[in-house]
């Protein structure tokens, strides 16, 4: 076969059809030690062909690289993440494993759990959801991806309705409670007032991140806020969804 190198560098986009749909059926031919070298190979604009090499050699060939391929899901705007997301919805049960690792160590890694529920575990039968039920249990201690995992626990039957409303009211409560605190904290701060401020100056070269960072501590302040004004937006739509007609879980 030819050079493994030689054959990623045509999975460029700027390749000519016929010879990179050529390198993507000569790589179905890699060994199991040169796997790894179509993880997001070289730069993105190699991510589309290498997706389409491994989704072409399917599972069990790639049980090797499952953690790379699941990392790959870490931002669904790479090249390539679109294809493999669908391929390991599909092989189930045996990335489990990956999944908790990932829950139980890099829950820090809020984007990516989010992408993991919307693209994977959003579209899992409850009998692959009972297998992560004590990772997602230990989620719903969070804001966003623990109302994510409250849905799920409870569109799955593992918990009731009416235990999911009483857990949403709490986190409602509580993220009013800080929104009361930060308020109470900072009367004089004014965040329309800063966003019109940075509007202003960000037409103007170098001046933008001058203002961002004089006015640090109020950014962060009303980010804050604006995003425990979301969460319980948020809640709001999950205690209606579980509390319609019936409390019957639409199953996805």
């Amino acid at each position: 076969m030819e050079d493994i190198q030689a054959l990623i560098q045509k999975l460029d986009w700027d390749t000519p059809a016929a010879e990179q749909a050529e390198a993507i059926q000569t790589l179905q031919d890699i060994r199991d030690e040169e796997l790894h070298l179509l993880l997001q190979p070289l730069g993105k604009e190699y991510w589309d062909g290498a997706a389409e090499v491994i989704v072409k050699l399917g599972y069990p060939r790639v049980k090797p690289i499952l953690p790379g391929l699941l990392e790959w899901v870490q931002d669904m705007n790479w090249p390539g993440a679109r294809r493999i997301a669908p391929f390991l919805r599909e092989i189930g049960d045996p990335l489990i494993p990956y999944i908790q690792e990932v829950f139980r160590n890099q829950s820090q890694d809020e984007d990516w759990m989010y992408w993991i529920f919307e693209v994977i575990l959003d579209h899992w039968n409850s009998e692959q959801i009972a297998q992560l039920q004590e990772e997602l249990i230990r989620l719903t201690e969070g804001g966003t991806i623990g109302l994510k995992a409250l849905r799920i626990l409870w569109v799955h039957q593992i918990y009731t309705a009416e235990a999911v409303q009483l857990l949403l009211e709490d986190k409602k409560q509580r993220a009013l409670a800080e929104i009361v605190e930060l308020d109470n904290a900072h009367p004089v701060i004014d965040c329309e007032a800063l966003e019109r401020g940075f509007s202003e100056v960000s037409a103007q070269f170098g001046l933008s991140k001058a203002y961002m960072e004089q006015h640090r501590e109020e950014f962060s302040f009303c980010y804050r806020k604006s995003s425990l004004h979301d969460l319980v937006s948020e809640i709001g739509e999950l205690i209606s969804e579980c509390m319609g007609p019936g409390h019957a879980p639409a199953r996805e």
